[in-house]
């Protein structure tokens, strides 16, 4: 439980930071008025290091069985882990530092969350595993996913009216799709260093393979509401400038923070080796999956009722997670 949390603060924290970050470039005739967010751009900053304190806690106690709590202390911050804490605590030390200062900071920030990212990817299995590789792909997608959510997050939760939607719309409409291209790209090849990509299907034999399943089947409600904020919202702003597309928004935000969970969840599976896959997954009845699949284009009725949306999201992809894991 610990390890979940830990992730999910990582991920929540950095998509809050990344998305503050991302919108001080951005000039203010091009996005909506935001809520002042520097309160909530810190409690990232200390969601990022609360959550990858915990695994240094947990080896800190796992070593008191041997040690006295200085030894055990010294000997965790030397550890990999520890020494990437160590990382991410000054950076963020010192982005907090720039905060208090109150100049121009903008760059400066940008700068100093560079050290704070390559920190966060050198605590992740892939770094750990498969050196400079893994090390730079998964910073790669932690950048990707964050500057793209945190956006979002930011706009749907901090927006205080809907001046300037469709000015925002025109940067961030090619923004989020190179974002989730970068997010695709270096999730697949993630896996190609894992697990070989056409052996996906034998994953779903086994927890790990289970979850990320779950993972990619939230990308399809993701999808949808991400092209009806995009491309429909846009469309119908030119009609109709007194609507308001921040509810549908935050919709979007809640299949975000279902993404964050299921990605975190993957922290406390282990990952599978080759020779621990099954050969094949079970041959079942696949009505299940076809049941799920027909509830897909329920979906359009999350445009106009949007809390309704997210539940007829949350039964596809159950369904289909459910029938593909009995199909294999």
């Amino acid at each position: 439980m610990s390890a979940f949390l830990g992730e999910l603060l990582v991920y929540m924290g950095g998509a809050l930071w990344m998305g503050y970050l991302v919108l001080c470039f951005i000039p203010r005739k091009r996005k909506p008025p935001l809520m002042d967010g520097t309160s909530w751009a810190v409690a990232g900053l200390g969601m990022l290091v609360l959550g990858t304190s915990i695994p240094v806690f947990g080896a800190v106690r796992f070593l008191l069985s041997t040690q006295t709590m200085t030894e055990a202390l010294r000997t965790g911050l030397l550890l990999h882990i520890g020494q990437m804490f160590l990382v991410i605590y000054f950076s963020a030390l010192l982005l907090l530092i720039v905060f208090a200062w109150q100049k121009q900071r903008s760059i400066l920030l940008a700068l100093l969350t560079i050290p704070l990212w390559i920190g966060i990817a050198g605590t992740s299995h892939a770094a750990v595993k498969y050196g400079a590789l893994g090390w730079t792909l998964q910073c790669s997608h932690f950048l990707c996913v964050t500057a793209w959510i945190g956006v979002v997050f930011w706009v749907a939760v901090g927006a205080r009216s809907t001046a300037h939607w469709s000015a925002f719309l025109n940067w961030f409409s090619p923004f989020a799709r190179i974002a989730f291209t970068g997010v695709i790209l270096s999730g697949l090849l993630l896996m190609q260093l894992a697990i070989p990509l056409e052996r996906y299907t034998n994953l779903w034999g086994v927890p790990y393979g289970q979850a990320l399943l779950l993972k990619h089947l939230l990308l399809l409600p993701l999808l949808f509401y991400a092209f009806c904020n995009g491309t429909l919202v846009r469309r119908r702003l030119r009609f109709d400038s007194t609507y308001d597309p921040r509810p549908l928004l935050r919709m979007e935000s809640i299949i975000l923070i279902l993404l964050f969970m299921a990605s975190a969840s993957l922290s406390r599976l282990e990952q599978p080796t080759l020779g621990q896959l099954p050969v094949s997954g079970p041959a079942g009845d696949g009505w299940v999956l076809m049941i799920g699949i027909a509830t897909l284009p329920l979906l359009l009725l999350g445009f106009r009722r949007h809390a309704l949306g997210v539940l007829l999201s949350l039964l596809s992809v159950s369904l289909i997670y459910l029938g593909l894991l009995a199909t294999g």
